[in-house]
C-alpha cells in the first residue's frame, strides 16, 4: 500500500528530473551518470557538487529533549525546509551508534548527526519521492569528503550506492553546521535501484562483527531488519549458509543467492580506497543486505566517513604473502615505501589487492574469501579495482576543487568538530609520515575504549551557540588591482561562538585526537602503491618545495618521512601542496602576506630575474611578465599599471612578494585562513 500511494504521487507530480552533468576537477562526466533503475524526482536534490540548505523548525521543547537525550534517538515532529520543499510533520531525530555514543559522551558538543524522515508521521508525504534523508557530521573526518568522494568513486564503477550532498544544516533559523546528506536506504532509495516492487524484498543492517559465517542454530542477531517483507530471516540464513558452502575455488550455487558484482565492488573500493571501519576490517559492519522476493542479496555501502585511512583501529598485517603483499612505489619523487612505519607490515597504503582485508584474517570473512578463489570472480574483481586505480588518477584535482567548493561553508560552520587549520592539513599534500596517520587510532566509542561520563549530555538551550542567516557563498577573488592577501582577523560570516565548551568559529571541539591524517597524502601514496602492484606507470608523488639561501630547489629522491623541515607561522599550500620555506618565513606586513620570490615563483613555474641597479623583479611563466620595485606600490602584469597596497621588500636579505599579487597574477585562485594562518592557492577549477 505504502509503495503504490508513493507511485500515485510521483504520477501527480509530472515532474521530469534534467539529467545535468557537469566534470568537476578532473573526474570524468561519468562519474555522474544517472543510477539505473527507476528515476526518482528527489534526484533533483543531489546534483554533483551542490550545496543545499535544510532548515528545521522544532518546538523548543523538543529540542531540548533531543539534546538531553540524544542516545534514544526518538523522533520529534517538526516542519522542514529543503532547498524550497517545506513539509510539516516530519520526523527528525539524531542518528547513528559508536559516532552518536561518542559525541554524546563529549561535554563540549551536542553536533550529532541526523535523519529526516518525511512519511514517519503521515504515510503518504515524502520529499518529491524521498522517504528519508541522513545528515552525516563527518565525524573523525576533518576533510568533510571522504564519505562524498568513497561514494562518488563506487558510482564510478557502477555501483549501486545512495545520492549525497552537501548541506547547510539550520535549527530554528540559525546555522547549525555543514553536514553531508545522504540519501537513507529505504523504501525509496529500494524502489530506485531495485524497482517498484522491491518492497515484497527484505532490508537487514549490519552491526558489527557480522561476518556473515555459518553458525549452526544462529539467528545472526547482529544482522537487523530494517524494511520490506519480514520471512524471519529464512532467506538470509539460505544465503550465508550457500556462501559458506562454496567448494575451494567454485561457485556452487552462490549466483542463485547473491549479486556477486554488487559484492566485488564493495570490497575493492574498500581495499582500493582504504576503508576498514567495514567488512573488510576488524568491525565487520558498515554495509547493508537486500534480498528480493527470491531471496538473491545484493550488497549495499554504507557509513564511508572513516574511508581513506580514516580508521586504523584493525592494525596492519605481518607480510606473509607474495612479494606483492610488500610492493610500494620505489623510484618516485618521494616513495611510498618511506611512509610505511615497519617494512615488514602491511598498512592501508601497501596493502596487496589480492588480499583486501586489514585486521581480520582473508577466511574469517567468506564473502571475500571464498568469492575471490573462483578464477571469474577474482578477475572481475581485479577489473574494479583497476577502474578505481583510473578513479584515482583525478583525485588530486579532485580534493583540490572540492576542497574550493566547501571551504567557506566549512569555515563558517559553527559547531564543527576540527579547526581549520586540520581541515587545510587534510586537503593538501604533505611528505611528513605523521600527515596520514600514526596507524593507531582508535575511535573512542561503541563499546571498547568509551567511557560514559556519568549522567546525561548537557542540554545546549535552543537558539544559543548559532549565527542567523545564510551561510556564505564563497568570496570572488580578488581583482589585480587589489590582489594583496588580506590576513582579515576572525572566521567566515555565519561562523559564531560556541558557549559552551567550544571555540569561535568552530575551533576543534572535543575530536583533536580523533582527526585522521591528510586524505590528500594517503590518497596519492595508495594510487603510487597500487600502480606499482598493477604494473603501470607510477604517478610522482608531488614535491615538496624546500628553499635554501633564498633559492628553492627540487626535492627529487628524497624520502618522504624526512623531506620536510618544520614550519612555523604562516603556511603556504600551492596546489595542494605545502611551500616550504626554510631560512625565511612569510611574514604578515600590515595586514598582507609576503613570501621570498624565489620561492613562490619557483614552485609556480615561473623564471625570475633581478635588476640590481634597478632594484626590480621580472616573473615570466608562458604569455604572463609580473614586473615589481623593491619599495614602490606600483607593478605591472603585461605592462598593465596595478597598484599594491604594501610593495615588495627586503627581509632579513631576502626579497619578499606579496603571494595573492604573484598567484593571482599567474592564473590562480587564492585564499586567506586567518585563523589557521594559511594561504591557499589552486587552479582554477574547471566548470566552476
Amino acid at each position: 500500500m505504502k509503495n503504490m500511494l508513493k507511485k500515485l504521487m510521483l504520477t501527480s507530480l509530472s515532474l521530469a528530473v534534467a539529467a545535468s552533468v557537469t566534470a568537476v576537477a578532473g573526474i570524468p562526466a561519468a562519474v555522474y551518470a544517472a543510477d539505473a533503475g527507476t528515476a526518482q524526482a528527489y534526484e533533483s536534490l543531489f546534483t554533483p557538487d551542490k550545496i543545499i540548505n535544510v532548515k528545521v523548525t522544532i518546538a523548543d521543547e523538543d529540542w531540548t529533549s533531543i539534546l538531553a537525550s540524544p542516545l534514544d534517538k526518538e523522533y520529534k515532529s517538526v516542519t522542514v525546509d529543503v532547498d524550497g520543499n517545506v513539509l510539516k510533520n516530519v520526523g527528525f531525530s539524531t542518528k547513528g551508534n559508536l559516532t552518536l555514543k561518542s559525541v554524546a559522551s563529549m561535554t563540549d558538543s551536542d553536533r550529532y548527526s541526523f535523519r529526516l524522515k518525511f512519511d514517519k508521521y503521515d504515510k503518504t508525504q515524502t520529499l518529491l519521492g524521498l522517504d528519508k534523508i541522513v545528515l552525516n557530521n563527518s565525524y573523525s573526518d576533518p576533510s568533510f569528503l571522504r564519505e562524498y568522494l568513497h561514494y562518488e568513486a563506487l558510482r564510478s564503477i557502477g555501483e549501486d550506492v545512495p545520492l549525497t550532498v552537501f548541506t547547510n544544516l539550520y535549527i530554528n533559523g540559525e546555522l547549525y553546521g555543514f553536514y553531508v546528506g545522504v540519501e537513507a536506504v529505504d523504501d525509496s532509495y529500494l524502489e530506485r535501484n531495485f524497482g517498484e516492487d522491491a518492497d515484497s524484498g527484505v532490508l537487514y543492517d549490519t552491526e558489527e562483527q557480522s561476518y556473515l559465517k555459518a553458525e549452526e542454530g544462529s539467528d545472526y542477531d547482529s544482522l537487523t531488519y530494517e524494511t520490506g517483507t519480514e520471512d524471519d530471516k529464512a532467506s538470509l540464513k539460505n544465503f550465508i549458509s550457500v556462501l559458506n558452502a562454496m567448494p575451494d575455488g567454485e561457485k556452487g550455487n552462490i549466483e542463485s543467492v547473491l549479486d556477486v558484482d554488487s559484492a566485488l565492488k564493495y570490497i575493492a573500493a574498500n581495499a582500493v580506497l582504504g576503508n576498514y571501519d567495514s567488512y573488510n576490517g576488524d568491525k565487520g559492519h558498515n554495509y547493508l543486505l537486500y534480498g528480493d522476493a527470491a531471496g538473491k542479496y545484493s550488497v549495499i555501502p554504507w557509513d564511508m566517513n572513516m574511508s581513506f585511512n580514516g580508521y586504523t583501529g584493525g592494525g596492519g598485517r605481518a607480510v606473509k604473502g607474495t612479494a606483492a603483499s610488500n610492493t610500494t612505489a620505489t623510484g618516485t619523487a618521494a616513495s611510498a615505501a618511506s611512509i610505511t612505519a615497519a617494512a615488514s607490515a602491511v598498512n592501508a597504503v601497501t596493502a596487496s589487492i589480492d588480499t583486501p582485508t586489514l585486521g581480520i584474517d582473508v577466511d574469517q570473512v567468506p564473502l571475500i574469501g571464498n568469492l575471490l578463489e573462483v578464477p571469474e570472480y577474482k578477475a572481475r574483481y581485479n577489473t574494479y579495482v583497476s577502474e578505481l586505480v583510473t578513479y584515482l588518477e583525478g583525485i588530486q584535482s579532485r580534493i583540490t576543487g572540492l576542497a574550493s567548493l566547501i571551504r567557506p561553508y566549512v569555515q563558517a560552520d559553527p559547531t564543527k568538530f576540527y579547526t581549520m587549520e586540520q581541515f587545510e592539513n587534510n586537503v593538501a599534500y604533505t611528505a611528513d609520515a605523521a600527515g596520514m596517520g600514526s596507524g593507531t587510532m582508535t575511535p573512542p566509542a561503541g563499546t571498547e575504549g568509551l567511557t560514559m561520563p556519568s549522567g546525561t549530555p548537557p542540554a545546549r538551550p535552543a537558539g544559543t551557540g548559532t549565527t542567523a542567516g545564510t551561510a556564505p557563498s564563497p568570496a570572488p577573488a580578488a581583482t589585480a588591482t587589489t590582489a594583496t592577501a588580506t590576513a582579515s582577523a576572525g572566521t567566515a560570516a555565519g561562523a559564531a561562538t560556541r558557549p559552551e565548551g567550544g571555540q569561535a568559529g568552530g575551533a576543534g571541539q572535543g575530536m583533536g585526537t580523533m582527526a585522521a591524517g591528510s586524505l590528500m597524502t594517503f590518497a596519492l601514496n595508495r594510487l603510487a602503491n597500487l600502480q606499482e602492484q598493477l604494473g603501470l606507470t607510477v604517478t610522482p608523488l608531488p614535491e615538496v618545495v624546500k628553499t635554501a639561501a633564498g633559492s628553492s630547489t627540487a626535492d627529487a629522491g628524497t624520502p618522504a618521512a624526512t623531506g620536510t623541515a618544520s614550519r612555523t607561522g604562516i603556511s603556504v599550500l600551492l596546489n595542494g601542496a605545502v611551500v616550504d620555506f626554510q631560512d625565511q618565513q612569510p611574514v604578515n606586513k600590515d595586514g598582507r602576506v609576503l613570501v621570498p620570490v624565489n620561492a613562490i615563483l619557483s614552485a609556480l613555474g615561473a623564471e625570475v630575474t633581478w635588476d640590481q641597479a634597478a632594484k626590480k623583479i621580472t616573473a615570466v611563466k608562458g604569455s604572463t611578465t609580473i614586473i615589481m620595485t623593491i619599495g614602490s606600490k606600483t607593478a605591472s602584469i603585461n605592462g598593465q599599471a596595478l597598484t599594491l597596497d604594501v610593495p615588495a621588500q627586503i627581509i632579513g636579505n631576502r626579497t619578499l612578494v606579496p603571494v595573492r599579487f604573484i598567484s593571482e597574477g599567474l592564473g590562480l585562485d587564492v585564499l586567506w585562513n586567518a585563523a589557521a594562518q594559511t594561504v591557499t592557492a589552486s587552479a582554477k577549477a574547471s566548470g566552476a
